[in-house]
């Protein structure tokens, strides 16, 4: 049996493995649903069937015992209220009774409708002679009615309570019965139910142990092969050989084992003849190179292709490197002796430019001091052309002076006029007086006096006053023509001072510019000099290379070359 299963499908064993499950899984459930429905059945009877007629038998036991307490409290009642009530119960119990009869008579099977009659027949002989007891009550025949009740009436009742208590032990015969039968059910079930859990269980871990060992026992050999070619050891052996996914994967480990081991070979002897410097080698296994593996063939044959390429290049080139250096070595001299003319001729260049420097800084120190000259001139032409603006205000003042000084004159003159116009008047009065007025003449004739002379001496101001204003008008106008001359003179000092500032600005940027070529020369005279001690080193260097040359061609010989495309390219 494992030698069939075995050689089976993974995916089989896992599906037969799964299946056992499964199967487990049904029976269990089937049998689970079976008995549950069987012990469902009985207890299904018990509440429906048998329990309801046990309590029905006693609630009617319990109805015909209180319809004979009423009956009992109806016939002893000492008032018309009690037996008004106990009737008025004995009714409500009567009604009481038919129902629960009723009731009964829907539960009972074919081996209780003997009690159910009995009990209906019974019932119906009290009724009636129930009627009879309450009819001789209500007739005053109180004695008739009592021995109804302890007679016929009582033989009924022992008779109903004998057919209920004989209903209630059926029923709970039968309810026992029924219990007794569903717990045999349940332990049955409950029996069956673990022998059949036990043995799938047995089934399902046999199953389990058997498919996991054929699926574990493969995968830990592949595992520890695997395991060991990670850790570089290609020695490891799989001898599962089924015919499953495992023995397929199996079988292909083991191809890769071998084909890594032929490459491995194949590339400690590529390797080993590079080693020794031959670089003709090739493999001697094309074939495995398959897939994957191809590009490592490739990668090795392109090693051995560039390192041969290199060397011949190396070769090649060194023995150019020899020629070349004794040229280089020859240049180099010629060239340090081109420097040290060089830096003789610097050296003279930079002497002559820096006097030449001295004398630009002087010019920009004399442009300087005479900017500062022209500024200060500037400064003070500003000055005088505010004072002259200042004098001709004042003369502008002194002009309108004289004019309010010409109408004060007029007004002057106007007064002496009238004064004249009053002093002849004061004569004529005077004359007309007589001698009364003579001392008033002698006044008048002052004031006409003093009034001449008053308009004699303001004509005199009046041709001094428009002499001056002449004057101060030609003033006004000579300072007007000076102090437009004074304005274009500070215009054009002005003018000279920003060009002398530009010239000392220009004069600073040229010593600054001198300088930087003087620094510039000094870096030339500098660099030559390095230059002739570099040509120098540079001589002795390229000796020393060609040394180095002759010793790498001869380190270089020593490989084992072959012609390649490459090489002839650089030859040619």
């Amino acid at each position: 049996m494992i030698g069939c299963l075995q050689n089976l499908k993974i995916r089989v064993k896992l599906y037969i493995l799964i299946g056992v499950a499964l199967f487990g899984m049904f029976m269990i459930g089937g049998m689970s649903f079976y008995l549950m429905g069987e012990m469902n059945e009985m207890t299904s009877d018990i509440t429906t069937s048998w329990l309801p007629s046990i309590d029905t038998a006693r609630e009617l036991n319990t109805a015909i015992a209180n319809i004979r307490m009423n009956e009992l409290q109806f016939l002893t009642a000492d008032s018309e209220d009690v037996a008004e009530t106990s009737l008025q119960y004995l009714h409500s119990e009567m009604d009481n009774m038919d129902s629960l009869l009723a009731a009964y008579g829907e539960l009972i099977d074919e081996e209780e409708r003997n009690f159910y009659e009995n009990a209906l027949n019974y019932w119906t002989q009290y009724k009636e002679l129930d009627e009879e007891i309450i009819a001789l009550t209500e007739q005053d025949r109180a004695e008739d009615a009592r021995a109804i009740l302890d007679g016929e009436c009582e033989v009924i009742f022992q008779n109903l309570n004998s057919i209920f208590e004989e209903i209630i032990t059926y029923n709970t015969e039968g309810s026992d019965e029924a219990t007794e039968e569903s717990s045999i059910l349940y332990e049955t079930a409950t029996s069956l139910m673990t022998a059949v859990i036990i043995a799938i269980l047995i089934m399902g871990v046999i199953f389990s142990f058997v498919i996991v060992r054929l699926i574990r026992n493969p995968i830990s050999e592949i595992e520890n092969a695997a395991i060991k070619m990670a850790e570089g050891d290609l020695d490891a052996r799989i001898s599962y050989t089924a015919k499953d996914e495992l023995g397929v994967l199996a079988a292909q480990v083991r191809r890769l084992i071998q084909k890594l081991q032929v490459i491995m070979d194949d590339e400690d002897k590529f390797l080993a003849k590079m080693a020794e410097g031959d670089f003709t080698v090739d493999s001697v296994c094309e074939d495995e190179y398959t897939g994957g593996f191809h590009p490592l063939l490739v990668s090795f044959r392109d090693i051995a292709e560039k390192l041969n390429d290199t060397m011949m290049q190396i070769s090649q080139s060194s023995s150019r490197v020899a020629i070349e250096a004794e040229q280089v070595s020859n240049g180099a001299q010629a060239l340090a002796q081109g420097a040290t003319e060089q830096a003789g001729s610097v050296q003279e260049l930079a002497a002559t430019i820096n006097e030449i420097s001295n004398k630009v800084k002087q010019n920009a120190e004399n442009a300087r001091q005479a900017n500062e000259t022209a500024g200060s001139v500037s400064a003070k032409m500003n000055a005088s052309n505010e004072k002259m603006q200042q004098m001709m205000q004042a003369m502008e003042d002194i002009s309108d002076c004289s004019s309010e000084i010409g109408k004060i004159i007029k007004t002057i003159e106007d007064i002496a006029f009238q004064t004249n116009i009053l002093a002849l008047n004061a004569a004529v009065e005077a004359a007309r007086a007589g001698t009364a007025g003579k001392g008033f003449a002698v006044v008048a004739e002052e004031v006409r006096s003093l009034a001449s002379k008053s308009a004699e001496a303001s004509k005199n101001t009046a041709v001094l006053i428009e002499n001056s204003l002449r004057a101060v008008k030609n003033g006004t106008q000579i300072a007007g023509e000076t102090a437009q001359s004074l304005h274009q003179a500070v215009n054009d000092v002005n003018e000279m001072t920003d060009i002398i500032g530009q010239i000392s600005e220009a004069s600073s940027t040229q010593a600054a510019s001198i300088s930087q070529v003087m620094t510039g020369i000094d870096q030339i005279s500098s660099v030559v000099q390095t230059n002739a001690a570099t040509a120098e080193e540079s001589a002795a260097a390229s000796e020393e290379l060609s040394t180095q040359s002759q010793l790498m061609k001869s380190l270089v010989s020593r490989f084992k070359l072959k012609e390649s495309s490459l090489t002839q390219h650089y030859e040619i």
